[in-house]
């Protein structure tokens, strides 16, 4: 009995313990072979690897698993090729507690050392989905419990040959970690992990939170830092139309996802830090980047799926450089980082169920930004640089009709001060911007000003405040239009042979400035020049600058082609002033050259137009030389329609004519010693029907010393000034010109130079006449007028002279030369016959009677007196005196005519015997000659007011005979 009790107590004993034994043996020798086994196997036939795997360890008591060394491989694998995964060392601590707790709970999983090998290959399939069965059963996930997962030392090989620069990134090492983790429903919280990695280039990532498999639910904090673009690139090239290198950015933000819920998937997130640096953005095979991105931050990020929403509070975009360049089709460089395609042009637009998605960036910032900016479409080339360039906006959101607020400013070219700020409608790129520019010089804009090829901007800054509309899409009617005022300073117009300023100025004020498209219009309230200068010049070719400066302007060379349809631009301006300005005119035809200007041009243009019925105001002042030569423009007209209808009147008074000496010197053949000139020149246009008055008045004008010219005048112009000046020593010239503006032939100053030459000409060649126009009367006094032998004046001759005397008076310059040569040889035959006529009445008594009433005998008588007295001695008469009256006898006459007949030969005779005893000799014919002028001159100067100095007796001219008498021609100097 005892022996059987005995042996039931051994086999009590025995048995449990055989039992743990083999319990023992099982687990920790035969499970880790039969598990290797299995392993080795499956892997083999079921995934077609291989496996390989260094110890597996098994506590049957502690149900703690650990194996080392287990890598799979590819069959083909050669000796030093990287396994797909591979684990150094794996610990599994499985719980007991399992049995009661419903749920397979593990208290620690260790894996040490994982590695995988990850390869999505050009198919778009992963390479370690080879490794995961297909699942049989659809049913939830067993329940499982993990207090404890460690993943510590890992690694990652990821590539991806389905891109097409086949990426791939290394991550390692890798450590994750997860506590309390459930695969079922648990109390709504999840297990917390941290997951930490390093890539292989310094980034690194940082994730942590809880995780839930049921619901399927995360929360927690994900940040990467120091991401590398080009990887990121690398990976996200086929859906950028651009390429991305260099660079890094950083990321840090919370999240919460649950799937499953009652109103649908929940996802949130919210980025606390999202920035970027040294990002450069490519065209798709370039070398160069297009631009360069300094630091683009976001903050205040939010996404809700829920809602359908992303905001941002701000985007930051710093030290963007980049270039742009518009070519010479009129394609924009930055346009080619988003090639067009036909897919992309083609397909549908995504849409998705649900109320639309609202998108809102609370503020977007450019800051210190740089951009290139070349327009190849104008020749010459334009280059801009935009420096310090900041922009921002707020409000960004997918309603594109709402008006967004933009703030900008840059420096242009180092130089140039740009400010904008206003609202923009994204949808139709219509708005108001408020624009300052101050600065701009003009040679930076010149490929968009007309060109003139013989002129070279100097110099000049633009400068413009006021409200710039852009129209967008002009569906609403809007128009492109500029309300506000601008400034040019500095301008400097020069002739690019040369280099002579042609036109210039110190500074422009443009003041309620409106411009406006559709129709073009232009409207200026007020236009202030200081110190405009401009100069009119005569080449050495006689040439005029503006003609050929301005002539033919090639136009700005601009990718839009002009449109030559539709009105021209209508032209408004208000006011136009002048301050100190100047109008120069320079002739270097002449020797020495000539050169004088309006200086000190002032005063206003009222009412500029292109109106057709507008007139302008004209009221300027200015001064020739200096102060005391004052310049007056006054009147009407119309600038773009002159030939409709002008009245414009100017003056110019006081001007010192001696400037004009080049031009004397030239064409008058003397040089002007003084004088002063004033002008009043009056032109009035109706319908291009002229009429010109120019009157001219030269004071005290006195010729210098006399030139060797070869272009002189061939008039005596000492002689026509004197005829020209009146008694104050002014000439007073009226020159009108009337004509018609259709007229091809038809120039005013080469008629008004026409008119003068012919008064000059009528003057000098006809001084008498011309004097004569003037004073009436005058132009009779040129000859005067003797009986023969005779110095008295008769009544016409002494009138005459009494006119030509007044004209001497208003004439004060003229010298007259009175001629008072010999009397004629003839007039010596008519005093011998006045003086034996007056012997003859001398001897007869009675009543004085003219000799030629006496009879013949009465004559004879006395004649035969004279003969005796003079020669003492009787006449002896010829026969030919005796043989006049036998032919009177053959007539057959009566004896009284016979007698009267033979008496008028002998009287004949006896005249003729007795005249050379009373002609008179040279000294007397001389005294006749001299009594003759001073008649004249007693007659001129007989009313005292013609100085005596100016009267000249001139003894080399002598009287011209004129039926039967002496004529003297009077002549002016």
């Amino acid at each position: 009995m005892l022996g059987w009790i005995r042996r039931r107590l051994l086999w009590v004993i025995v048995l449990p313990l055989l039992v743990v034994g083999l319990y023992a043996l099982a687990g920790f020798w035969w499970l880790p072979r039969f598990a290797r086994a299995e392993a080795t196997d499956y892997v083999r036939e079921e995934l077609g690897k291989s496996l390989s795997l260094g110890e597996l360890r098994f506590n049957p008591f502690t149900f703690r698993a650990e194996a080392t060394a287990l890598a799979i491989q590819e069959p083909a694998a050669t000796a030093g090729q990287k396994p797909l995964v591979a684990l150094r060392r794996a610990v599994i601590d499985f719980q007991i507690s399992s049995l009661w707790k419903g749920a397979w709970t593990f208290r620690e999983v260790t894996l040490d050392g994982p590695y995988a090998q990850a390869l999505v290959r050009a198919d778009g399939s992963l390479n370690l989905a080879d490794l995961v069965p297909p699942s049989k059963d659809d049913g939830p996930p067993p329940d499982v419990l993990i207090a404890h997962l460690v993943v510590a030392d890992g690694a990652i090989d990821f590539a991806d040959h389905s891109r097409r620069l086949q990426p791939s990134k290394r991550l390692a090492p890798i450590r994750f970690e997860l506590r309390d983790f459930r695969t079922a429903q648990g109390n709504g919280k999840g297990g917390g992990f941290h997951l930490a990695a390093t890539g292989d280039q310094g980034e690194r990532f940082d994730w942590r939170g809880q995780l839930s498999l049921r619901p399927f639910a995360s929360d927690g904090e994900l940040g990467a830092a120091n991401l590398q673009v080009d990887t990121a690139y690398a990976f996200l090239s086929e859906a950028l139309p651009f390429e991305l290198h260099g660079g890094r950015f950083d990321v840090a933000g919370r999240y919460r996802f649950a799937a499953g819920t009652s109103t649908g998937t929940l996802l949130e997130a919210t980025l606390s830090r999202a920035q970027a640096s040294g990002v450069g953005v490519r065209v798709r095979g370039e070398t160069g980047n297009a631009a360069t991105l300094g630091e683009i931050a976001l903050a205040g990020a939010r996404f809700s799926l829920g809602k359908r929403e992303v905001v941002a509070d701000r985007l930051r975009v710093g030290g963007l450089r980049t270039a742009l360049t518009r070519e010479a089709n009129g394609a924009i460089s930055l346009m080619r980082l988003f090639p067009s395609t036909p897919e992309a042009a083609s397909a549908p637009a995504a849409t998705t169920p649900g109320p639309a998605w609202r998108f809102n960036l609370g503020e977007v910032a450019l800051e210190d930004a740089e951009v290139d900016v070349q327009d190849r479409a104008v020749r010459p080339a334009s280059r801009f640089r935009l420096q310090a360039l900041t922009a921002s906006t707020r409000g960004v959101s997918l309603d594109l009709d709402k008006p967004l607020p933009i703030a900008a400013s840059a420096t242009v070219n180092g130089k140039t001060r740009l400010a904008v700020q206003g609202e923009v409608v994204p949808a139709t790129v219509a708005g108001r911007l408020q624009l300052d520019l101050t600065g701009l010089p003009l040679r930076d804009v010149l490929a968009y000003l007309p060109d003139f090829p013989a002129l070279e901007l100097r110099s000049g800054t633009l400068g413009a405040n006021g409200e710039l509309t852009l129209p967008g899409d002009g569906k609403r009617g809007a128009a492109l239009a500029f309300n506000g005022e601008g400034r040019i300073d500095g301008f400097s117009l020069l002739e690019r042979a040369s280099k002579r300023q042609v036109v210039a100025w110190e500074r422009m004020d443009i003041g309620g400035l409106r411009y406006a498209q559709a129709p073009d219009r232009l409207q200026i309230a007020r236009v202030v020049m200081r110190k405009p200068f401009a100069i009119v010049a005569v080449e050495p070719d006689r040439t005029v600058n503006l003609s050929r400066l301005f002539a033919s302007p090639a136009p700005a060379a601009t990718s839009a082609p002009a449109s030559s349809s539709g009105p021209a631009m209508a032209i408004k301006l208000d006011d136009l002033q002048l301050e100190n300005g100047t109008m120069a005119f320079a002739d270097a035809s002449m020797d020495p050259g000539f050169r004088a200007d309006i200086a000190a041009l002032r005063g206003h243009i009222r009412g500029l137009s292109t109106a057709p019925s507008a007139q302008a105001r004209v009221d300027l002042h200015g001064q020739v030389v200096n102060r005391y030569s004052p310049v007056e423009i006054s009147g009407t007209l119309n600038p773009f329609a002159y030939d409709e209808r002008t009245d414009l009147k100017m003056s110019f008074r006081n001007i010192d004519l001696p400037i004009f000496n080049p031009y004397s010197g030239r064409f008058a053949g003397y040089a002007i010693a003084k004088g002063k000139l004033s002008t009043e020149l009056h032109y009035q246009i109706d319908h291009r029907k002229l009429q010109a008055a120019h009157h001219v008045v030269l004071d005290q004008l006195e010729w210098g010393e006399a030139t060797d010219s070869q272009e002189k005048v061939s008039l005596p112009i000492r002689l026509a000034t004197s005829l020209l000046k009146n008694r104050q020593g002014v000439i007073d010239l009226d020159l009108p010109v009337n004509g018609s503006l259709d007229d091809p032939s038809f120039r005013v100053w080469p008629i008004v130079w026409q008119i003068l030459k012919n008064i000059l000409v009528k003057a000098v060649t006809a001084p008498f006449d011309f004097i004569g126009s003037l004073f009436k009367g005058a132009e009779q006094a040129r000859y005067v007028d003797f009986a023969a032998g005779s110095s008295e004046l008769g009544e016409p001759a002494r009138t005459s002279l009494g006119a030509l005397a007044k004209a001497l008076v208003e004439r004060p310059a003229l010298r007259l030369d009175i001629p008072a040569g010999t009397a004629l040889e003839g007039e010596a035959e008519a005093i011998a016959g006045q003086r034996l006529d007056a012997a003859m009445l001398g001897r007869r008594e009675g009543e004085p009677v003219a000799v030629a009433a006496l009879e013949a005998g009465e004559q004879r008588d006395l004649l035969e007196a004279l003969y005796r007295q003079q020669l003492g001695r009787k006449p002896d008469i010829p026969e030919a005196a005796e043989e006049a009256g036998r032919e009177a006898d053959q007539e057959e006459l009566d004896r009284k005519a016979r007698k009267a007949a033979r008496q008028t030969a002998e009287v004949t005779w006896l005249r003729q015997a007795l005249l050379p005893r009373y002609r008179p000799g040279d000294d007397e014919l001389a005294a006749l000659g001299r009594a003759r002028a001073n008649a004249v001159q007693d007659a001129l100067l007989a009313g005292g007011e013609v100085d005596p100095t100016r009267v000249f007796i001139d003894g080399a001219k002598g009287p011209a005979a004129h039926e039967g008498g002496a004529r003297l021609e009077l002549g002016l100097e």
